[in-house]
């Protein structure tokens, strides 16, 4: 008999012949000894670090399939000409989330940026709203900026309204949710209602909100809404779920510090030319943002705390809220999700005034005096829509610190390959693991990992329901050697494993890409470093081995003991 590969299981303990687990006594599985895949030996699994199992079921993993996606999107008039763009990459944005398998837990809640000024009466403040559009066409209307949207809402959109079903939260109670929500718990879409046709209903916020867009407050107002109980939005941000925060604005971020309202009426520091009525954004851009150079082009614009005077303050001081403030509230977001699964991730997708990518963004006065007038500074890109850069906005995400999605341009026709990014980044933790340990290649002739590889699972959702485990296609790449799918090309960085060489362990840096053998493999990837707490969250996930070959790829995971493989053949 032909010894197994060190590193993957111990010695193992014949006790005959085997085709699956159940031929095999507890603690052992079955390993397959014959291209064939019908006979193989009982042998016991060696521990791997993280994943202490027992009995049959000798590696554990958590499964954390859950998306949660938070819409901040502008709603004042300067959206006008981009609320078609708004509806319409909903439909690439949604056929991308859901080309994962098994089909995630995703939903999705959406805010305005809207989130309180004295120059306007009303506001959202971080409410979530789940309406189709049809139902608000007023606010697709301001008389006073001469805007009529309501097309836009139409022409998209066919849902008179939205019946939403009624689903438990966290205490149980069961009731109709302000947010959208597919998989999990069965979803609350109405009958024959499909996901992009209600976010296109559902994400386009009008024109008739305040001009002075304040995206990063109306954020953390959602946030804070989601941890209230008393708040109809209770339990929309679910800890172990990724978070997705999808900012939309044709303006700069405008969030006043509370207790310096008054920049906005009796504080004329930052006024400049304006005057009562006719106050504009710009002052927020002279209270927050300073530029290198002496104008009218300047080398570079950054965030900046002003205190009421005008002259450089600490963040405790500042009139406008820090971005800091928001980079540690993302920052505690995402560290309060890996307590749970240390592969969480907490990401910022902007669509703003960025010029189209690859481009810089371009800090000048603006030529035409109306629009200086507006924003204190010129368009950070210009098509049909012209939208001043977004400083504090992208300043807030780079100071997180997180992983990076580049924002897209506002002044683009056409968003749809930035959603379909934006998607891919945002479900890289989602859909089937891929099983990593060693699996043999049968047939060394060709490019290819040739592997008999069957793994069961049994995943426990909250219901205590049994579920199966994710199936891959034959031919379908279950083991991607780019991070996140080919769209984005990036290099893997997955640890560098051991292959086996004449006088021990020497590194091996490159992963292997596999394909599915057959309709029926079933491919699980174990990720180091979860499951050590024991505990049994949603979506948990227990691996029963039932078939696997030992291998790591061709040439490599050969034994020490005899120089054999697993097929008998010689070491090369």
């Amino acid at each position: 008999m032909a010894s197994l590969a060190p590193g993957c299981v111990d010695e193992p303990a014949i006790v005959g012949a085997c085709a699956g687990i159940g031929d095999c006594p507890e603690r052992q599985v079955c390993v397959l000894l014959g291209p064939d895949g019908g006979v193989g030996a009982c042998v016991t699994p060696m521990p791997t670090p993280g994943f202490p199992g027992t009995g049959n079921n000798p590696l554990n993993l958590d499964l954390f399939n859950e998306l949660d996606v938070l819409f901040v999107v502008d709603d004042s008039p300067a959206i006008a000409p981009r609320l078609p763009q708004v509806a319409a990459a909903m439909t690439a944005f949604a056929a991308a989330l859901q080309a994962t398998e098994p089909a995630p837990s995703l939903r999705f809640g959406v805010t305005t940026t809207d989130a309180g000024n004295p120059r306007c009466a009303a506001a959202e403040a971080g409410a979530l709203r789940m309406e189709s559009c049809r139902a608000r066409l007023d606010e697709f209307v301001d008389a006073d900026a001469g805007v009529d949207a309501r097309e836009a809402c139409t022409a998209a959109c066919s849902l008179a309204s939205l019946e939403l079903t009624p689903t438990p939260g966290p205490d149980g109670e069961v009731a109709v949710r302000p947010w959208l929500e597919v998989g999990g718990n069965g979803g609350n879409l109405p009958d024959g209602v499909e996901l992009a046709e209600a976010l296109r209903c559902a994400v386009p916020q009008g024109v008739a909100g305040c001009e002075f867009t304040s995206p990063l407050a109306s954020l953390e107002r959602a946030v804070a809404r989601s941890e209230d109980e008393a708040d109809p939005a209770y339990g929309f941000l679910r800890e172990t779920a990724d978070l997705l925060v999808v900012v939309i604005s044709a303006g700069n971020d405008c969030s006043v510090a509370p207790g310096h309202e008054a920049i906005f009426s009796d504080n004329q520091v930052f006024w400049g030319d304006l005057q009562l009525p006719d106050l504009s954004p710009a002052i927020c851009w002279r209270a927050g943002v300073v530029c290198d150079g002496p104008g009218p082009v300047y080398d570079d614009c950054r965030p900046i705390d002003r205190g009421d005077d005008g002259a450089e303050a600490s963040p405790e001081q500042a009139v406008l809220t820090s971005v800091q403030h928001f980079a540690e509230m993302l920052q505690y977001l995402q560290l309060l999700r890996q307590t749970v699964d240390v592969k969480a991730r907490v990401r910022l997708f902007s669509v703003a005034g960025v010029p189209p990518e690859g481009q810089a963004i371009p800090y000048a006065d603006a030529d035409e005096p109306g629009f200086q007038t507006q924003h204190g500074i010129g368009p950070g890109c210009s098509d049909t829509i012209a939208a001043p850069p977004p400083v504090r906005l992208l300043a807030a995400d780079d100071a997180t610190e997180l992983e990076e999605l580049p924002a897209a341009s506002i002044c683009e026709p056409d968003w749809s390959d930035a959603f379909t990014r934006a998607a891919v980044v945002a479900s890289e933790n989602l859909g089937p693991n891929c099983y990593p340990r060693c699996v043999f290649d049968w047939d060394p002739e060709t490019p290819e990992l040739d592997h008999v590889c069957d793994v069961g699972a049994i995943i426990f959702t909250e219901n205590s329901e049994d579920r199966g485990a994710a199936v891959c296609p034959r031919g379908r790449r279950v083991g991607q050697p780019g991070r996140l799918a080919a769209l984005l090309h990036r290099p893997h960085r997955r640890r560098a494993r051991p292959a086996l060489r004449r006088g021990g362990l020497q590194p091996r840096a490159r992963a292997v890409a596999v394909r599915a053998r057959s309709a029926g493999d079933v491919l699980l990837r174990l990720v180091p470093g979860v499951g050590e707490s024991g505990r049994r969250l949603p979506g948990a996930v227990r691996c029963l081995l039932r078939h696997v070959v030992i291998d790591m790829s061709k040439g490599t995971c050969h034994s020490m003991a005899g120089g054999a493989r697993l097929d008998g053949g010689e070491r090369p």
